[in-house]
C-alpha cells in the first residue's frame, strides 16, 4: 500500500463531499482507501453500483462510500449521488503526489535545442529530446525518452510519461495526460498508385489536441495530409488506440482500447466508442452515439444512437439478428426437416 499523504478524519471527509453518514459509531482516522476484498479496519472503500452492494457484507472497510439510496446492514456507509466523486476527494486527499518524477528540472542527459523554449519549471527527463523552436509551458513533465519534434507547441501543467514521440508542429492544450509509447504526429498511411506502384502521398498537416485529454499507452494519433487532426477538448483516449489522418474527435469523448478510427472521419461531442470498434473512413458519428463493443461501422451515425454489430447497425435491430445467428443451426435442421416433407408431399400429389 503506498504511503499515505494528509490523513483525515472520516466525519472530516463526510462533511468535504456531503455524504449523508449512516451507522457510524466512531468517529475515525481514514487509514487508506482501497478496494472492498482488500480494506481492513480503519479503510474506506466504495460501491460504485448498487448491484455490487452484497459485496461489501464480506469487507472489512471501516467506511463505504455507496450511491444515494443503497443501504447495507450493519456496516458505515456514505451516500453520494456520485459515489467516484467521493472517491476521487479522497484519492487526491489521501495521495497527492499523484505527478511525482524522480528528477527534477532539465535533466544533464536530455537534449534540448538552443531555440526551444521552456518556461522556468518545466521538467525534462534523462534521453528526452526537444526539437528546434518547440515551446512548453509551464509546470510540463517530460518523462524520460521522450522525443519532441521541432516547432511544437504544449501547453501548462501537461504530463508526458516515457517513451512518447511528438511528430513536428504538433499543438498540445493543458493539462493534457500522455501515457507512455504513444505517437503523436507521425505520417497518415495515404497511398497512391501512380505508374502501376503504390506511392506514398507526403502528410504536410499536423495534429492538435486540446485542454484536459488522455492519450493511452502505444496509441497512435496520424498527422492530416493537408489541414489537422483534431481532438476535442476533454476526450479520454485508451491505450492502443489508431486513430487515422484528418479524424475529428469532439469534445469529452471516450475511445476504448484497440479501436480504430480511418482517415477523415468525425465524431461528435460525448460519443463513446467501446472496446475493439472499428471505423470506416468518410463517416459521420453524432453527438452522444455509442458504438458497443467490436461494432464494425460502414455506415453515418445519427445523434444519441447506439450502435452494434458488424455491420454495426441501430441496436435493438442488431441485437435482433444477433439472437437469430444463434439459432441458424436449429433453424437450418427445420428447414431441411420442411423441405422432405414437402418433396413428399408433391411426390403424393403426383402419384408417385
Amino acid at each position: 500500500m503506498r504511503d499515505v499523504g494528509t490523513t483525515m478524519r472520516i466525519s472530516e471527509f463526510a462533511s468535504a463531499v456531503q455524504a449523508q453518514v449512516e451507522g457510524l459509531t466512531e468517529d475515525f482516522e481514514i487509514r487508506s482507501l482501497t478496494t472492498l476484498s482488500e480494506a481492513q479496519e480503519g479503510d474506506v472503500s466504495f460501491v460504485a453500483k448498487s448491484r455490487y452492494a452484497n459485496e461489501a457484507q464480506s469487507s472489512h472497510a471501516s467506511a463505504i462510500i455507496v450511491p444515494e439510496g443503497t443501504t447495507i446492514k450493519g456496516r458505515t456507509t456514505l451516500a453520494m449521488k456520485e459515489p467516484w466523486a467521493g472517491v476521487l476527494f479522497l484519492l487526491n486527499h489521501l495521495f497527492p503526489a499523484g505527478r511525482e518524477t524522480w528528477f527534477e528540472g532539465v535533466h544533464a542527459d536530455c537534449f534540448v535545442d538552443p531555440t526551444a523554449e521552456l518556461a522556468p519549471d518545466v521538467t525534462v527527463g534523462p534521453c528526452a529530446v526537444i526539437g528546434p523552436r518547440t515551446k512548453i509551458g509551464a509546470g510540463t513533465i517530460i518523462g524520460p525518452g521522450c522525443v519532441i519534434g521541432q516547432d511544437c507547441e504544449i501547453g501548462e501543467n501537461c504530463l508526458f510519461n516515457a517513451n512518447m514521440v511528438l511528430g513536428h508542429e504538433v499543438k498540445i492544450g493543458n493539462r493534457v495526460l500522455i501515457q507512455p509509447g504513444a505517437i503523436i504526429g507521425a505520417d497518415g498511411f495515404k497511398f497512391e498508385v501512380i505508374d502501376g506502384t503504390w506511392t506514398k502521398i507526403p502528410q504536410i498537416g499536423r495534429v492538435v489536441v486540446e485542454d484536459d485529454v488522455e492519450i493511452g499507452a502505444n496509441t497512435c494519433i496520424d498527422r492530416a495530409s493537408f489541414t489537422e487532426t483534431h481532438i476535442g477538448a476533454g476526450t479520454k483516449i485508451d491505450n492502443l488506440v489508431q486513430i487515422a489522418h484528418n479524424v475529428q474527435v469532439g469534445r469529452s469523448c471516450v475511445i476504448v482500447s484497440q479501436s480504430g478510427i480511418a482517415g477523415s472521419t468525425t465524431i461528435g461531442d460525448g460519443s463513446i466508442l467501446a472496446a475493439a470498434v472499428g471505423v470506416a473512413d468518410n463517416l459521420k458519428i453524432g453527438k452522444r452515439c455509442v458504438l458497443l463493443a467490436r461494432a464494425g461501422l460502414k455506415d453515418n451515425v445519427p445523434d444519441g444512437e447506439t450502435f452494434l454489430g458488424t455491420p454495426a447497425g441501430p441496436f435493438r435491430k442488431a441485437a435482433r439478428i444477433m439472437a437469430m445467428q444463434q439459432r441458424l443451426p436449429e433453424l437450418n435442421e427445420t428447414v431441411a426437416r420442411l423441405e422432405a416433407r414437402v418433396k413428399e408431399l408433391e411426390e403424393r400429389l403426383m402419384g408417385k
